[in-house]
C-alpha cells in the first residue's frame, strides 16, 4: 500500500533512510561513515516529522504488513536554474534492499509522478550519485536522462562524490 506520510511515520522514514544508505552505498561512501548514520536516527526523525507536518516536501510511503519499507519525497525544484513552479524535484527516494525488484519502487515512483502531474508540474529532476548504477538504471528506465552538463560535488564521510542531475518532461 502507498499513501501520504503522516507525522507518526517519521521514525520509520528515518530508519529506512539510514538503512537504505547502508545497503545501497557500500563502496560509494566510506564504511565508517555509513555505520555512523545510526547515530543520526533521532535528528532525522525530528526533521521528517516537522517536514511532514509542514507538507514540504510531500512524502509518500510504501507499506508492507503496516510497516514503512520505502518512501519518496517530492516538491518544487530547489535548483536555482529552473522554475520551481513548473519543475518538480524528487528530493529523496529510498527502499529497503529486501524489497528491491518487487515493483514497490516503481509503484512509489508512479504514485509520486502522477501526483506531481496533477499539481501541474511540467518537468521533473533529481540528483543522483554518478556511480550509483542501480539508481541511474532505475531512473533511465523511468524515462529520465542524465544532464551531463549539470554535475556537482558533495562530501560524505570525508570522501568527495560526484552527482549528476537527471531530468524528464512530465
Amino acid at each position: 500500500m502507498i499513501r501520504l506520510a503522516r507525522p507518526t511515520d517519521a521514525p520509520a522514514i528515518a530508519q529506512v533512510q539510514i538503512r537504505s544508505w547502508q545497503q545501497a552505498y557500500p563502496g560509494l561512501m566510506p564504511d565508517d561513515y555509513l555505520a555512523s548514520l545510526d547515530n543520526t536516527q533521532e535528528q532525522r526523525q525530528g526533521w521528517w516529522r516537522q517536514s511532514i507536518e509542514q507538507g514540504s516536501p510531500e512524502v509518500f510511503v510504501a507499506l508492507v504488513d503496516d510497516r514503512v519499507i520505502g518512501w519518496i519525497a517530492v516538491g518544487g525544484s530547489r535548483d536555482e536554474d529552473v522554475d520551481p513552479g513548473t519543475t518538480a524535484e524528487v528530493m529523496a527516494f529510498y527502499l529497503l534492499a529486501e524489497h528491491w525488484r518487487r515493483g514497490i519502487g516503481r509503484a512509489l515512483w508512479t504514485t509520486a509522478v502522477e501526483h506531481l502531474r496533477g499539481q501541474g508540474f511540467q518537468a521533473l529532476s533529481l540528483w543522483v550519485l554518478l556511480d550509483n548504477t542501480r539508481a541511474t538504471g532505475f531512473y533511465r528506465n523511468a524515462g529520465l536522462r542524465a544532464d551531463n552538463r549539470s554535475r556537482r560535488s558533495i562530501s560524505r564521510g570525508g570522501r568527495t562524490l560526484e552527482e549528476v542531475r537527471y531530468r524528464a518532461t512530465l
